[in-house]
């Protein structure tokens, strides 16, 4: 019963939100077109496409003006790819975009010197040819405007004589304005082509208080999806719409905001939900995530691990932009659904290689694996005759309407070192793939074809129902040369489960296990099985055939009176059998013991464990929330514990405390989420379980798990909101569906090294103008199992230069697990009244790049501190 594949097909374009940071901040999106790579001499559309989105989501430092402009207003200033943003001595932001047309030179523009910019774009206004757009804010209070976080990259500057010269110009990760108003604090980061503005709202303020004019701009509005639409003379320029949280007691706590534009003014605010105005807001990342893709739908559907720790995924696209990389073994989309593989580093950071694979017809990929050598296998189902095959293949030509493909290529993805068709002469397709110790290959899947090749002694020679797919299971040598085995398994009712979805594993003895779904009552069991009678509407199979596929050695039925569906399987060390899928029914058998006895919505996942006989349900579990939820993936690590993945309706899927994210993402009804769940070896305790998303729908397709521990899992995302970590290879959604890669620990915590600070705050007390204070000492720990790198300790906030660091013996340092370093600081106020501010941590902790220290302090006149004591 195909019940999932309305799920899966169910998709409904929509207005797709963007990630915005605020009272940690909101976004301004470059939009316009044309804007930036408009006069790449020798590059195609594509090329600057592709280039533009592997540039978007870089960091662009700020740097300091020091005469090289001479408009002395402008304090900083950073170059993006669609313009430049610069930040007066006022306060003010501007951003000059400057438009090239198409197949133009425009020398002018790409020669005219810094300190021109600002009053040379506002003069081309009439021209369309630049448009400048100046953001004030109402009533300010003073501003204390400096750069943050100082980048290693210095700026030299060799223009015109030498006395113009200017070198060794820093540059700044981020500037801060300051105490904008009373208790917000404003910052500015730069991207490849976007600005974010990161307000802080410490106890005190008021949220209320901050008002921004755009000046330059024909109107703005707050469009329906909640993103704020400038207009301007070149086009629509958005702000992305705002997102508001705190972290409370480690757990993030998402408040309400909107746009508050005043009418006719050209004036916007915030409208805030209520909040705990105790406590400043904060951002919290995931360990490393990235998009990848390109401007169509891009769909990962497996992933792998090698050795080296490199991470491969693959799926299918239709954009013809989808990343590539130089000597892959195809650059180019060669029909409107292609196979692409890519491959990262174990960071996210880096795509190693790319490359698609396919014909003229649609290449839908399944399955994937990496053998001992560092090879990599795919398979899936193909409509093109002309998909590439090698000399000496086992089959090089297209038998029917759809034929299943095996290929195998280098690691470095540039050699397609074998490929095979294998098919009859109607619809055939591999969902599975396996790799046996000697380097065979097994690919397991559904045919409609009778004449599917099977081989002499197999198991099962003819296929089982004339009206209805049948499971297949085949062999080939490790050079797809030979089909060593090939047979049938079924009786030919809908046996391969939901479309997609059959899994297959083979044990340390070689045996071939296969799951799936079957609404066939007679579908073979053997004597002694754990269940040889059919349940209901749909039952879950496993079997269990020799490595020759000569035999059908085990094979059970598990299932309740609805529907049952196995999508994942997998074997531990041991030889037990893990099988995960989706319920229907309440009855579907559980064990005592067991995390969860009782269905809980109207699907739920279920995990259940059988001895390697197959005739024993050692234990099961359903797990799920109030609603649907589905699993795709499940992985066994070196201890035993169980992982699962999939996607969920269920806003109360089960979470656990200290777990990445524990709160359901989706704005939307009908929407999913992915999450993550790990089991003990029993299925007794969940031990950790995390939600993952954006705005929008988001499905897991796969997870593995590398020798260190660590969680992969990967899948397609509608949401441009996933999230995402800096340093990531895309941190820019790039078109309809974009593929998701997603790292987390083994505790599903998202933190592989973990920065931890003692005391967290301090409170300086009252202390008289002009006095310093008892110094404050604070330990830095790495409680994580990997190296801390501890980058740059600097003072922000509202009030940074009422208090100081008098000894710091972390900055540069590295700690090892368990290590720790101090950091003093003392208060000493030059004005009355109560003051903030905080010590900011750089590090490499990917769930928190920078930690804050808070630090408060009043200051007293000097005899009023002494009369009330």
């Amino acid at each position: 019963m195909r019940l999932r594949n309305f799920k899966r097909r169910d998709f409904t374009m929509r207005q797709k939100k963007s990630l915005v940071l605020m009272a940690r901040g909101f976004l301004l999106l470059l939009l316009l077109p044309a804007l930036a790579f408009a006069n790449l001499e020798g590059k195609t559309e594509m090329d600057k496409d592709a280039l533009m989105k592997k540039v978007s989501g870089l960091q662009m430092p700020f740097i300091e003006n020091q005469g090289q402009i001479k408009d002395k207003s402008v304090r900083f200033y950073a170059n993006t790819f669609a313009g430049t943003v610069f930040i007066t001595d006022k306060g003010e932001i501007v951003y000059s975009l400057v438009k090239t047309e198409a197949g133009t030179e425009n020398t002018e523009h790409r020669q005219e010197k810094s300190e021109d910019r600002i009053q040379n774009a506002e003069d081309r206004q009439t021209n369309t040819k630049a448009v400048v757009l100046r953001e004030t804010l109402e009533c300010p209070e003073e501003t204390g405007i400096r750069g943050v976080n100082k980048s290693v990259t210095m700026v030299n500057y060799f223009i015109g004589s030498k006395d113009n010269w200017r070198t060794n110009i820093p540059t700044w990760q981020e500037v801060s304005l300051g105490e904008v108003y009373e208790g917000i604090e404003l910052k500015l980061k730069a991207y490849g082509n976007n600005v974010e503005k990161l307000f802080t709202v410490y106890p005190g303020g008021t949220s209320e208080d901050i008002k921004l004019k755009m000046e330059g701009a024909k109107g703005i509005k707050v469009n329906k999806s909640g993103e704020l639409e400038i207009e301007t003379a070149l086009g629509t320029v958005k702000m992305t719409k705002p997102v508001a949280y705190q972290e409370t007691g480690g757990e993030k706590k998402y408040i309400q905001v909107a746009y508050n534009v005043l009418a006719g003014s050209g004036t916007y605010g915030f409208e805030i939900g209520e909040y705990d105005q105790t406590k400043p807001l904060v951002i919290d990342p995931l360990l490393a995530s990235t998009f990848i893709g390109g401007g169509s739908g891009d769909y990962a559907k497996s992933l792998a691990v090698d050795s080296s720790g490199d991470v491969f995924v693959a799926g299918y696209t239709g954009s013809p932009d989808y990343p590539t990389t130089e000597s892959a073994y195809d650059t180019t989309l060669d029909a409107n659904a292609d196979v692409f593989i890519s491959k990262f580093d174990s960071n996210l950071s880096i795509l190693v290689s790319s490359t698609f694979i396919g014909g003229s017809g649609s290449d839908h990929f399944y399955a994937l694996a990496v053998d001992s050598s560092g090879d990599v296998f795919v398979a899936g189902g193909t409509h093109s005759y002309d998909y590439p095959t090698t000399v000496g293949a086992y089959d090089t030509v297209n038998s029917g309407k759809g034929d299943v493909f095996v290929s195998k290529l280098d690691s470095d993805l540039s050699i397609l070192v074998s490929s095979t068709f294998i098919g009859g002469s109607t619809y055939d397709s591999a969902y599975t793939l396996a790799i046996d110790s000697a380097g065979d290959v097994f690919v397991a899947g559904e045919t409609d074809s009778t004449d599917y090749p099977t081989t002499e002694g197999a198991y099962d020679t003819s296929k089982n129902g004339s009206f209805y797919s049948d499971v297949f299971v085949s062999k080939l040598d490790s050079n797809l040369s030979s089909l060593v085995a090939s047979t049938f398994i079924g009786e030919g009712r809908y046996d391969s489960s939901v479309h997609d979805d059959l899994a297959l594993a083979v044990d340390s003895s070689g045996g071939v296990f296969v799951a799936g779904g079957t609404g066939s009552s007679d579908y073979p069991t053997t004597v002694g099985a754990y269940d040889t009678v059919y349940n209901g509407k749909s039952d879950v199979f496993v079997s269990k055939l020799d490595g020759d596929l000569s035999s059908l050695v085990l094979s059970t039925f598990i299932g309740g009176s609805d529907f049952d569906d196995a999508f994942a399987l997998t074997i531990d060390s041991s030889g037990d059998v893990f099988v995960a899928g989706q319920t229907y029914s309440s009855d579907y058998p559980t064990t005592e013991g067991a995390y969860d006895t009782s269905k809980n919505g109207n699907g739920d996942v279920f995990v259940s464990k059988l001895d390697s006989d197959l005739s024993s349900l050692l234990a099961s579990t359903f797990i799920g929330g109030s609603y649907s939820d589905y699993v795709d993936a499940l992985a066994i690590d070196s201890s035993g514990d169980v992982f699962v993945a999939g996607d969920t309706w269920s806003y109360d899927y089960p979470t656990t405390e200290g777990a990445y994210d524990t709160t359901y993402n989706d704005t939307t009804v009908g929407d999913y989420d992915v999450f993550v769940s790990k089991l003990d070896n029993n299925l007794s305790s969940l031990l950790a379980s995390t939600f993952i998303g954006g705005s929008y729908s988001d499905y897991a397709e796969t997870l593995a798990i590398d020798f260190s521990g660590n969680v992969f899992i990967a899948g397609y995302t509608y949401s441009s909101d996933y999230p995402i970590t800096e340093g990531a290879y895309d941190t820019t959604d790039n078109g309809y569906y974009d593929v998701f890669v997603s790292k987390l620990d083994s505790d599903l915590s998202a933190g592989v090294t973990d920065i931890s600070v003692s005391p967290a705050s301090h409170d300086f007390g009252r202390v008289p103008k002009e006095t310093t204070s008892p110094p404050a000492i604070f330990t830095i720990s790495n409680t994580g199992g990997e190296d801390l790198v501890i980058g740059g300790v600097y003072l922000t906030g509202p009030n940074p230069y009422q208090f100081r660091i008098r000894n710091d013996n972390c900055s540069g340092q590295t700690l090892a697990s368990s290590g720790s370093c101090t950091i003093e600081a003392v208060y000493r106020p030059t004005k009355t009244g109560t003051m903030y501010a905080e010590i900011g941590i750089g590090s490499n902790d990917p769930d928190t790049p920078t930690l804050y220290i808070e630090l408060t302090g009043t200051g007293v006149k000097e005899h009023e501190d002494h009369e009330e004591h």
